[in-house]
């Protein structure tokens, strides 16, 4: 190591590691898992959480004092600790970067484009300060991270900024570690398909419903469709109603199974007991599960469109999201085997071996170095 060089210091804001439950979470963990593990003697990686637990309430209240506090943090606790802590550059892994940059090189993450291409998902007043606050911090921003090349196209769409200011840094599979607590959380001994993910909209739920139901009238009779995963991430995009219904509406009760949110060791039970994944969303970023899935050896079956290809590659099999026909088919060859998803299956060490954490560490870290010099 050069001795005179200076060791550039990286503060990752890390308040989602409090509230966060879903894909969000899982990046920003395993970023920082990465980094405490890694040595790097030119670049330091610094933590920084908010002081006092953010506010959870629910009511309008509750709502307002929960925006008040998060505006709190990221204007001004935040870049404050930040700059108590020495660092020269500030990751914001949720979207949202404080609107003045105080002498830091700023980078945010922009894990979709769901703001701009769904908006009746997200309340008045979230998406008001997504497009007042976060968009013009965004492009004020030293880099932005996406985490797919549909991403990164969809974003440029939507920001009209150079397309060098937007970096791929594709994602990994969440690491289920050795050290959880193993035991036998699936309580059915029928085959199963799974599903990992919050009950949102654009996760296309129903109609997966639907098609499961026609996809097992007759000698499949006996599998099920276990989805693992809470309520959508607001009312607005929260698609639990619905899926409750068309589960009642077709006597389904016993068929498809709705499981909540869960800890890592029952997820990964679940992983390892189930024959095969699902994974039928209109959009996507990223799709974590896809390679999830993989990791054990599932056989997986995922919508044609958005990212998912471009993750999945020739390692899973392929359907319309909104062709029924098309999608009673993937079902059916998921549960049967079939040679098209065998021969999928073959292709799943090669995939997965172009993805990990530690790669996506090192693209930040090199991201973080370059905006520095």
């Amino acid at each position: 190591m050069n001795r005179n060089k200076k060791n550039i210091r990286v503060g990752i804001d890390c308040r989602d590691l409090l509230i966060a439950k879903t894909g969000s979470k899982t990046y920003l963990s395993e970023i920082l898992k990465a980094s405490r593990e890694t040595d790097n003697q030119d670049v330091s990686f610094i933590e920084l959480s908010p002081f006092f637990q953010p506010i959870q309430s629910k009511g309008v209240f509750g709502k307002i004092f929960k925006h008040i506090q998060f505006y709190c943090w990221k204007q001004c606790s935040l870049p404050i600790l930040a700059k108590i802590k020495k660092c020269d550059v500030l990751i914001c892994t949720d979207y949202f970067l404080p609107s003045l940059k105080f002498g830091l090189k700023h980078i945010v993450v922009f894990h979709d484009a769901f703001f701009w291409e769904y908006p009746s998902h997200y309340s008045r007043l979230w998406l008001k300060l997504f497009h007042k606050w976060a968009v013009p911090a965004a492009l004020r921003a030293d880099r932005i991270l996406v985490p797919s090349n549909y991403v990164k196209k969809q974003l440029l769409n939507f920001l009209h900024t150079d397309s060098h200011k937007l970096s791929v840094v594709y994602e990994a599979p969440k690491t289920f570690g050795a050290t959880l607590v193993s035991g036998n959380f699936v309580e059915s001994d029928n085959p199963f398909l799974l599903h990992i993910g919050a009950l949102s909209m654009h996760k296309n739920l129903p109609f997966l419903i639907q098609a499961f139901k026609k996809a097992t009238s007759g000698s499949l009779s006996e599998w099920q469709l276990i989805l693992i995963g809470g309520s959508g991430n607001s009312k607005s995009d929260d698609d639990t109603n619905s899926i409750k219904k068309i589960i009642a509406d077709e006597s389904l009760e016993g068929k498809v199974l709705l499981k909540g949110y869960l800890k890592d060791e029952e997820i990964r039970d679940y992983y390892t007991r189930a024959s095969g994944y699902i994974f039928p969303s209109y959009n996507e970023g990223f799709g974590l599960p896809l390679l999830e899935a993989m990791c054990f050896n599932l056989p997986v079956a995922a919508a044609n469109n958005t990212c998912l290809p471009e993750i999945g590659k020739d390692a899973a099999i392929y359907f319309n999201p909104f062709n029924m026909d098309e999608l009673v088919i993937a079902l059916q060859k998921l549960m049967q085997k079939n040679e098209d998803v065998l021969r999928s299956i073959r292709h799943q060490t090669t995939v997965l071996s172009q993805y990990s954490w530690n790669k996506s560490l090192l693209e930040i870290t090199a991201i973080c170095t370059s905006i520095s010099g």
